[in-house]
């Protein structure tokens, strides 16, 4: 085995630079992918009354992409064993970028749903992709870091939606929006052609592993990732963090619109904040999550994501002063401090073969909880309940989350006992 404490000083420096390179990519494919996902979202007030949409056809439009994202986490999980991750990011970024294309050019409720599906579907190759290929160039203990930059990429991506694809979208129409985002997932494709590399031992260091990375064992089976306790762990803490993101997201700045007298102009900068938020927030979550224990700041963060949810819940019931709203967008992004911390934890629980395919069976969960939200508060806002029992059912949501994380994390088990790594421990 060759670790980086063996490699001459040329050959450190060349790794590093890679790590650079690949971190860029990565986050480039995951910004598309994540563009893509809440596009919509952005450009709901605007597409919903062209095409004809009711709130619960808005809200459905909006979570349906999580049906195939999830059963795709079940394909592509399965693929990561064999295929490299430049190989899933190539089928996933072009897969993406040719549904995008079409769905510029939708014409009713029908068409867009079918789209939203496929575009779902390889979307969730992009997302195991970038996660192979990243966890292939960083050591565990700077994983938590890294993710949370990944995460935050998705977080940025969504500011961009609101930010830049408002303004575009009033300026020139939803449809070519959703063109630039096309065109932009197709470049990120060929960026991926161009330049992906599956690891350090692509440079010729043969034998390569990261220090404090779990040992591949002769078992490869998907059924391994279900004897341990960390794939319901990471999922139902993923479920938490995508609830709250798509919850927001999809319905913050429409209750604002509605119940505070908020100017669809101010739609942007309050979708831009809350974005901002969750990047600020991830960033900081990584480190900490580096620096400490895991399992901790997984439980403080889903307590959190009740609180911005009961946040949000005293805007549809109490008239508050712009300040606020702009003060509660920049809050809200505590929720998902925990991110980066699920995913190093995960990526510490299983060797690395197995590792793309836990965090890709993990995702189910919180890609369940991404439909959930928006089309479960549409069909309450939709019905007798409005958006003050929708954001109620928010925090409810979320209470249930996290007492299954407690559930779940509060027994301390030996490494031993469960063949666990020690990183991995409460």
């Amino acid at each position: 085995m060759t670790t980086m404490d063996d490699l001459s000083g040329a050959q450190r420096a060349s790794v590093k630079r890679w790590q650079w390179g690949m971190l860029a990519l990565g986050l480039t494919c995951e910004l598309f992918l994540a563009a893509d996902w809440y596009g919509v979202a952005a450009a709901l007030p605007f597409l919903a009354p062209e095409l004809g949409l009711s709130e619960a056809q808005a809200g459905l439009a909006q979570g349906i992409f999580a049906l195939t994202y999830g059963l795709g986490m079940l394909v592509w999980s399965a693929l990561s064993r064999d295929w490299s991750a430049k190989k899933m990011l190539i089928v996933g970024l072009f897969g993406v970028g040719v549904g995008m294309v079409l769905q510029v050019f939708v014409q009713n409720f029908t068409q867009l749903l079918v789209l939203r599906l496929v575009i779902g579907f390889f979307d969730a190759g992009v997302f195991i992709g970038v996660m192979k290929l990243l966890l292939a160039w960083f050591p565990p203990a700077r994983r938590g870091l890294i993710v949370g930059l990944i995460l935050a990429a998705c977080s940025l991506a969504i500011t961009l939606d609101f930010s830049l694809g408002i303004p575009l979208t009033i300026a020139y129409g939803w449809r070519v929006f959703f063109a630039a985002l096309a065109v932009g997932t197709l470049v990120a494709g060929a960026l991926v052609v161009a330049f992906a590399r599956p690891g350090p031992a692509a440079l010729g260091i043969e034998g390569f592993r990261w220090k404090g990375e779990t040992a591949e064992t002769g078992e490869v089976s998907l059924a391994a990732i279900f004897r341990t306790r960390w794939v319901y762990v990471g999922g139902f803490a993923i479920a938490a963090c995508t609830f709250a993101i798509a919850g927001t997201a999809t319905w913050v700045v429409p209750a604002f619109i509605t119940l505070q007298g908020m100017p669809e102009s101010s739609a942007a900068l309050i979708g831009t904040l809350m974005g901002l938020s969750q990047v600020v927030f991830l960033v900081i979550g990584g480190r900490m999550a580096d620096a400490g224990d895991k399992l901790r700041l997984i439980r403080v963060s889903t307590v959190i994501a009740v609180g911005v949810a009961l946040m949000f819940w005293v805007a549809t019931v109490e008239p508050l002063p712009f300040a606020m709203l702009v003060l509660m967008a920049a809050l809200s992004g505590a929720a998902v401090l925990c991110g980066g911390a699920i995913f190093a934890l995960m990526s510490e629980a299983y060797p690395a073969k197995l590792g793309p395919a836990a965090i890709g069976m993990a995702e189910v969960f919180g890609i369940l909880s991404s439909f959930l939200a928006p089309t479960m508060m549409g069909i309450i806002i939709g019905g007798s309940g409005g958006f003050s029992a929708a954001f109620l059912a928010f925090a409810g949501v979320e209470a249930l989350f996290l007492v299954a994380l407690c559930a779940l994390t509060l027994r301390r088990v030996s490494p031993a006992a469960e063949g666990e790594p020690e990183a991995a421990a409460a």
